[in-house]
């Protein structure tokens, strides 16, 4: 890669069915001739098997991940990573894309997201270069969803990846789940709303690097998103 790029790597979790939509807002400044370089996308299934390789024309605004990948996912969910390289004067901000989707049919208000920055994704000029990594999300006071889950993919090539999903509930309690991924795996972890009658009140992953992670609220009966969101990274 030219020392005259900068590269930064994200990732989001794609579902046949939806309209997906990334929006490929990287720091451009046209006045100076600042533009994103290149931009590749790959797709993922579950088991961490390759689906699609997608170079994107990095003039595009938009992306139509139902457009790409509908005939990739065989029904099942598919993780999407993103490959960026810019120019290195640029800062590279995280989040760098921003995305909503909606279930094709589905009565309920499209959702937007911002796509966050995974392994390899934070450059070690701005300072976050420590080892333990937590991703947390702080629920409303007022659940806004019935089903809860949390996606957690790992982008390593050659790494497998553990991690610790603990959900907190009022009162204190705190329930541990362990997941292991082997590269390029996902999974999504279930979160029981309640404990001991306590409701959920916040998730936190931790890892010892930078995993894909969103939090999901589906509708009990309907299924239908309610809440798709990336979660917030602490280093310490």
């Amino acid at each position: 890669m030219s020392s005259n790029l900068s590269a930064l790597l994200s990732a989001t979790f794609y579902e046949a069915g939806h309209r997906h939509v990334v929006e490929l807002v990287h720091q451009r400044d046209e006045a100076s001739r600042r533009r994103l370089a290149s931009l590749d996308l790959s797709a993922w299934d579950a088991g961490g098997k390759l689906r699609a390789e997608v170079s994107v024309d990095p003039r595009d605004e938009t992306l139509d991940l139902d457009t790409l990948l509908a005939g990739h996912a065989q029904g099942e969910r598919l993780m999407v990573t993103f490959d960026a390289r810019y120019d290195v004067r640029i800062f590279p901000y995280r989040p760098h894309h921003y995305a909503w989707l909606h279930r094709r049919g589905s009565a309920s208000a499209p959702l937007y997201y911002a796509v966050n920055a995974v392994l390899g994704g934070v450059p070690d000029r701005i300072g976050a270069t420590a080892l333990n990594n937590f991703e947390t999300y702080v629920f409303l006071r007022r659940p806004v969803a019935e089903r809860y889950a949390v996606l957690v993919g790992n982008v390593s090539r050659f790494s497998t990846a553990e991690a610790q999903v603990f959900t907190y509930y009022v009162g204190g309690a705190r329930l541990t789940q362990r997941v292991e991924l082997g590269p390029k795996a996902h999974v999504e972890v279930a979160l029981p709303e309640q404990h001991d009658g306590a409701r959920l009140e916040r998730v936190e992953v931790k890892a010892l690097f930078r995993l894909a992670t969103y939090v999901m609220g589906r509708h009990a009966t309907s299924g239908d998103l309610l809440l798709y969101d990336h979660m917030f990274t602490y280093f310490k």
